[in-house]
């Protein structure tokens, strides 16, 4: 034993002799040429330390860290963010002579060398800060002892260019701490729940010693291996005179810090996705110097948001609706305040908010917006909500409104804020359904495919769109008409797009915030009613697959939409019950929180605001009930409502007949006789006859202004309104009345 002992002794010296020559040697030529022998200081240390990927709220509190192939938290911070105690203790436990060596400290070397000769083996290389801050930012090399020499006079050379607070800064911010934890604040977030700059003494101490050998110290894996090295690095700092004078060495060393585990922020994770996925290169490279990047989120109200959204799904689970999503929006800024995707744990990695669905009827406060804002119509026009309103316009489509009741003659304002489905068809065929496709987009809402692929039907929900993007049309809207996409970054840049003018948009928001024109489809207590003006619009898209409910106050649009992203059906679930209930919730949160509400409209050179014929949206005669009503200047009405009556009944177009022969009469209207009129087929249309198709499903129903019409073809009387296609030329006639009607048409 004492000879194998001598033995390593002797090895100990030689090592010893050898490396002390060594040095001598380089530091003779050194003292000649110093930047030949060490060449340029490594490029790693002139580059921010690494930081993982964070997000943080408009309050600059952070959200969200992404792991990354170098660590799993890493988030540098200025060296007057360390507290006062981590900075002490790490020098005190590495390198307690640090502000009187100029790099090397040869005293630490030799004392260093002695322990290993004493020992027999390698204890310790008594490197200083400034050489191991060197070594991280090396190349890996092997520990040879000219790597070591040069690793040494490196770090004299940058303590002639560095200040040791830069020096002490950069190293810290670059240690590991174990669990893949880089720098002070990532580790003491996770070991202690906390910033560096608020640990106390012992565990400052306690992290401060864990960087000596990561892996084997690992707190949650060998807590006793660190709690070990935890009093050992007391009674040395009490050895060394490095603790305050305050601090009682036996009772840190009996009680040590708490340690816990915490994961790196993960709120608001699909939020975060998105801010990823779109920042420009630019704001990644920030990223890289430590600073969290800044987003528009207010995790209050995203937590709360959240809170609303699991309480909503837990009440409307069982109905049918498995997800839900939700998006808060500041009116001013288009900034998103809140993005919430909630559903059962398989859907997680989805975001409902940016999923492409059928979006019901949400698009026709912008079908409307249109129409008035190029003065074709008024909030007071009347539109025609009877079953063949629409067959002039499109002789292959049918819509009918979810009541699978007709109304008849209906202002503008009561079509939209019912959500009639007859008369906003009639409306588009009247603006042209492509060019308001078209106008659609203006406002951000992509659209999957084109126009083609929908038809007329996308006003009432069949073209798909996102919540993310709904959210920012309606406040473009809320804004009067300044159009821009959802702001995830306050650096984000705002192009503003002007679809509509502040005037039209006011009237649609008028419309939007009258409970009064939703009582027929809604009643007056339902979710949408506000005491506070609030303009809202629900959509339910056929199937009942998707709810929806958006609107704005004078502060926030919020997006509501529920549903399930399996596309599965949630029964016959209207958005009123389906999405509205959370839309409301989440609005009354904002206006607990001092939210504004819609301001109420003022007349002006460009405004008018008058009394109009409740019936038919003329001006009233004596005695008649009247509704005010809102006007771009110069579309107010001129004519009297009073020839429209005769002998108090009211006298409607030949485009009622059919509605007022019908069950929904409610006004005992009768149809002002023009003559008769065929409307299908138009005189010298031609058809084509399809030689693949069965006869019998090849036939022409005939319309005409009246109902109660005799058909006849080519003199041969008709039992039914229903012609059998068959080659030829045909002369078909009608008679209702005493009145008669002809048309020609041809079949190829």
């Amino acid at each position: 034993m004492h000879d194998r002992f001598r033995r390593l002794k002797g090895f100990a010296v030689r090592r010893l002799l050898v490396a002390l020559g060594v040095l001598g040697v380089v530091l003779a030529v050194a003292g000649l040429n110093q930047d030949y022998f060490i060449g340029p200081l490594p490029d790693g240390l002139f580059r921010p330390p690494p930081a993982t990927p964070s997000l943080a709220d408009r309050r600059g509190r952070v959200l969200a860290v992404t792991a990354t192939d170098f660590a799993r938290d890493s988030r540098p911070i200025p060296l007057s963010a360390m507290g006062p105690w981590l900075p002490q203790m790490t020098i005190g436990i590495e390198d307690h002579r640090f502000f009187s060596h100029h790099g090397m400290d040869f005293q630490a070397s030799i004392g260093a060398a002695w322990r290993n000769l004493r020992h027999g083996r390698v204890l310790s290389g008594a490197s200083t800060i400034t050489q191991q801050l060197i070594k991280i930012c090396s190349p890996r090399a092997t520990r040879t002892l000219v790597v070591k020499a040069r690793e040494a006079l490196a770090a004299h050379r940058l303590e002639r260019l560095w200040s040791k607070s830069q020096i002490l800064e950069s190293y810290l911010n670059r240690l590991d701490y174990g669990n893949r934890r880089l720098g002070p604040e990532a580790a003491s977030r996770a070991y202690f729940g906390k910033a560096v700059a608020d640990l106390t003494l012992g565990e400052a101490i306690y992290m401060a010693g864990l960087p000596q050998s990561p892996t084997r110290l690992n707190p949650w894996r060998n807590p006793s291996g660190a709690l070990a090295r935890y009093q050992r690095n007391v009674r040395r700092l009490a050895a060394q005179g490095c603790l305050p004078p305050h601090a009682d060495a036996e009772r840190l060393a009996a009680s040590p810090p708490r340690i816990q585990n915490n994961p790196p922020p993960a709120e608001a994770g699909h939020f975060a996705v998105i801010v990823e996925a779109t920042r420009p290169e630019s704001s990644r490279r920030h990223t890289l110097a430590g600073r969290p990047i800044p987003t528009t989120l207010d995790n209050d109200l995203q937590l709360a948001v959240e809170r609303l959204a699991r309480k909503h799904l837990a009440a409307v689970s069982g109905q049918g609706v498995g997800d839900v999503a939700v998006v808060v929006l500041e009116n001013s800024t288009g900034a998103v305040r809140a993005l919430v995707s909630e559903g059962p744990a398989h859907h997680a990695a989805i975001n409902a908010a940016l999923a492409q669905r059928s979006c019901g009827s949400t698009l026709k406060p912008f079908l409307y917006l249109a129409a008035i804002d190029q003065r074709l119509l008024t909030a007071a026009s009347l539109l025609p909500d009877t079953p063949n309103a629409v067959t002039s316009a499109y002789r292959d489509y049918d819509p009918q409104n979810f009541s699978h009741r007709y109304h008849g003659p209906v202002r503008v304002r009561e079509a939209l804020g019912n959500s009639m489905n007859v008369p906003a068809v009639v409306t588009l065929a009247r603006l042209g359904a492509r060019e308001t496709f078209a106008e659609m987009r203006t406002w951000g809402l992509n659209f999957p495919a084109s126009f083609s692929d929908y038809g007329a039907g996308f006003i009432l929900g069949n073209a798909p769109v996102r919540l993310f993007d709904l959210a920012a049309a309606y406040a473009g809207l809320a804004r009067g008409g300044l159009a821009w996409k959802a702001r995830l970054t306050p650096g984000d840049p705002v192009e503003s797009r002007v679809p509509a003018t502040a005037e039209a948009c006011a009237i649609i928001t008028d419309i939007l915030c009258d409970n009064e024109a939703r009582r027929l489809s809604f009643g007056l207590a339902s979710p949408l009613h506000f005491a506070a003006r609030t303009a809202v619009k629900t959509g339910t898209s056929s199937g009942f697959r998707d709810g929806w409910c958006v609107g704005f106050n004078g502060s926030h649009t919020v997006a509501v939409w529920a549903g399930n992203l399996d596309g599965r059906g949630m029964g016959e679930m209207l958005s009123v019950r389906s999405a509205a209930p959370l839309w409301a919730a989440v609005m009354k949160s904002l206006y607990a929180s001092g939210d504004a509400a819609v301001p109420e409209l003022k007349e002006g050179p460009t405004l008018r605001n008058l009394a109009v014929a409740q019936e038919s949206g003329r001006l009233p005669r004596a005695g008649e009930k009247t509704v005010k009503e809102w006007f771009l200047a110069g579309t107010e009405p001129t004519t009297l409502a009073a020839d429209t009556y005769r002998d108090g009944v009211l006298y409607l177009p030949d485009e009622y007949a059919e509605w007022c022969a019908g069950p929904h009469n409610h006004l005992g209207a009768k149809v002002r006789t023009k003559g008769l009129e065929i409307l299908f087929p138009k005189e010298g249309t031609v058809f084509e006859f399809n030689p693949n198709l069965p006869a019998g499903q090849q036939s022409l129903p005939l319309q005409a202004t009246a109902t109660d019409c005799q058909w006849s073809v080519n003199g041969h009387r008709l039992e039914t309104p229903f012609l059998p296609l068959q080659r030829g030329q045909w002369h078909l006639s009608a008679s209702a009345g005493g009145r008669e009607a002809s048309a020609n048409f041809t079949v190829e």
